[in-house]
């Protein structure tokens, strides 16, 4: 009578213990996957022999963390020194053509300003003219001139500073 009670019950417990076996099943073989790795670190371990490898090995990578430190000083330094060194080239020449004559036609005149990251450099104006063409050049210091400067060599100048790159700090690494 007893066993009895449970037969109406008896697929829905087989469902329940065969679902219970696969549960149990994905449980060990989780279980045999990390103890696997847990031996290979184990066995990777085992190769330092004594507290004296394990203080050379200590020693060793804090040798070498100092070595790239002192790499990563002298390569922020390098990069200031570029970046300080590129403020003083010419990074983005501007050109501007123009009709300085109704009666020449054409666009033969020009102006060009070779400006640096700090504002100096030059802007070199040629005015075609039917007779003749004059060309001359006038210095430009943080992107104005001692000399007067025409409406175009202004905007040559302006143009050039807007593409020149700016000065940036550059970020420290600690």
């Amino acid at each position: 009578m007893g066993l009895s009670i449970l037969q109406p019950y008896a697929l829905d417990i087989a469902l329940f213990s065969g679902i219970l076996a696969i549960i149990c099943l994905v449980i060990a073989s989780v279980a045999l996957s990390r103890s696997a790795r847990l031996k290979q670190k184990f066995n990777r371990l085992k190769e330092v022999t004594s507290a004296a490898d394990l203080e050379r090995v200590f020693e060793e990578t804090k040798d070498a963390v100092r070595k790239l430190e002192m790499k990563l000083r002298e390569a922020e330094e390098h990069l200031r020194e570029v970046e300080e060194a590129l403020q003083s080239k010419v990074s983005t020449p501007a050109i501007l053509r123009y009709n300085a004559f109704a009666e020449v036609g054409s666009d033969l005149s020009y102006s060009v300003a070779l400006i640096d990251g700090k504002g100096d450099g030059v802007v070199i104006t040629s005015i075609y003219g039917r007779e003749d063409s004059v060309t001359y050049g006038k210095p430009v210091q943080g992107g104005d001139s001692p000399y007067m400067l025409t409406e175009e060599e202004r905007a040559v100048i302006e143009e050039a500073l807007r593409g020149a790159p700016r000065r940036r700090t550059t970020a420290q690494i600690s």
